[in-house]
């Protein structure tokens, strides 16, 4: 299917999976963006840790290349290759020369079906992790964001966020055995893929039909998620840590909505409207006019496929002013809320989004991380151009029935830093 008003063109792969094709302007360059099916969000929450260790490893050595061969193979061509791993896919990222698109999809392939994970690799990766998580101890902005995963979800929800303590036991316990048992759910039945860049169309869908047809059939589908069950109160949870030069605080909620509903454009403008740049109203008042932080952003989060995310405000404090600073920050959402959903507010909001939104796509990179989410997200092709008229569609209506979902009275916070003492 081809889209009249871009490049991009969507394949149905024969073996299931969306493959997203965009021959653009660019010379002598490739982008690839893609993802199967497997991640922590379908996982028990005990072995959350395993896909983000397991992807560290999938270029460390497969069933035919050792890790040296490997990755010396791929720097060599002027290779990039990357993998990660979160909510339900296991993502590759990457770019190359156009002749050498055939070589860095089968890599992919190879890495996603054939990785051995080498018992010493499996170690190296662990030690890694735990001094990544015993570094996350005194980082004041990710124990914060912990903290508020425990606020505002019950355990059992995949946006609620482990203790560092529990996921160093995890770390630990996890065996090379645990990492061959994830590869198996990744597969060529959940891939969704993105090239862009300096292709021939039709070579580029027969390589990929080449390369990804080698995979097993893995994970087709995504668990369904529970929704929340925990209730929305006001709590609060400070967390000391010495030594800090600022407080990183999150004021937040859960709220009953996914990246699929109705009212998930009208809910992100309305956060760009409150917190989303340097025209935003926390900016403009919180930082522009008391000069209180250099940073303080307002976000939906948490939201993926049937997952519902939640409401957040960050902002980073000095100690001296901390409750001053938080009063005011609390004063200036209310003032928000009752005051700022204004057309004229709206209306240069929507055309900010939508201008940064084209701007974007005129990179190669972005264009391909745009159609892979089209793809992960469900989305049909049509919404890499319709993007911006959904976004300049959004009411003032649209926006009030948004602010709606947000419990503005019951939002909770968690702070990390070095508090004053009274």
């Amino acid at each position: 299917m081809k889209n009249e008003r871009t490049p991009a063109q969507e394949f149905k792969m024969p073996f299931g999976g969306r493959l997203f094709l965009a021959q653009t302007k660019a010379r002598d360059v490739v982008a690839v963006e893609g993802s199967v099916l497997g991640g922590p969000n379908m996982l028990p929450a005990a072995l959350d840790v395993v896909p983000g260790l397991a992807a560290e490893l999938l270029d460390a050595g497969t069933a035919k290349k050792n890790k040296h061969v490997l990755r010396e193979t791929l720097a060599a061509r002027g290779i990039s290759l990357a993998f990660s791993s979160g909510g339900d896919r296991t993502a590759f990222s990457g770019h190359c020369f156009p002749e050498d698109l055939p070589f860095l999809l089968s890599v992919i392939s190879e890495c996603l079906g054939r990785a051995v994970f080498p018992e010493k690799e499996v170690k190296n990766v662990k030690a890694l992790a735990l001094g990544n998580l015993a570094e996350g101890k005194s980082n004041t902005r990710g124990r914060a964001e912990r903290a508020l995963s425990e606020l505002i979800y019950d355990s059992a929800h995949v946006n609620y966020v482990r203790s560092i303590e529990s996921q160093e036991k995890s770390v630990v316990a996890t065996r090379r055995s645990h990492l061959q048992d994830f590869r198996k759910m990744l597969g060529k039945g959940g891939l969704v893929l993105a090239i862009a860049g300096d292709i021939d169309i039709a070579s580029a869908k027969n390589v990929a039909e080449k390369a990804f047809s080698r995979l097993a059939e893995g994970t087709i589908a995504a668990s369904i998620k529970e929704v929340n069950k925990k209730a929305q109160t006001s709590s609060e949870k400070l967390i000391p840590i010495a030594d800090k030069a600022n407080i990183d605080m999150l004021l937040g909620a859960s709220i009953p909505l996914t990246i699929q509903d109705k009212l998930y454009h009208p809910a992100y403008v309305l956060t760009e409207m409150l917190g989303g740049g340097f025209t935003s109203h926390l900016m403009q008042t919180i930082r522009e006019r008391d000069g209180l932080t250099y940073g303080v952003r307002a976000r939906l989060s948490g939201l993926d496929a049937g997952v519902d995310g939640y409401f957040k405000i960050w902002a980073t404090f000095s100690p001296e002013k901390y409750e001053e600073s938080v009063a005011k920050l609390r004063a200036e959402v209310k003032t928000f809320f009752s005051s700022g959903l204004t057309e004229v507010n709206l209306d240069k909001r929507k055309e900010e989004i939508s201008g940064s939104y084209v701007v974007g796509l005129s990179t190669t990179p972005s264009l391909a991380e745009t159609l892979h989410n089209i793809g992960a997200f469900g989305f049909d092709l049509s919404y890499l151009t319709e993007y911006p008229n959904i976004i300049r569609a959004v009411s003032l209506t649209d926006i009030q029935s948004a602010a709606d979902l947000i419990p503005q009275e019951k939002l909770s916070l968690a702070a990390s830093g070095t508090f004053q003492k009274n």
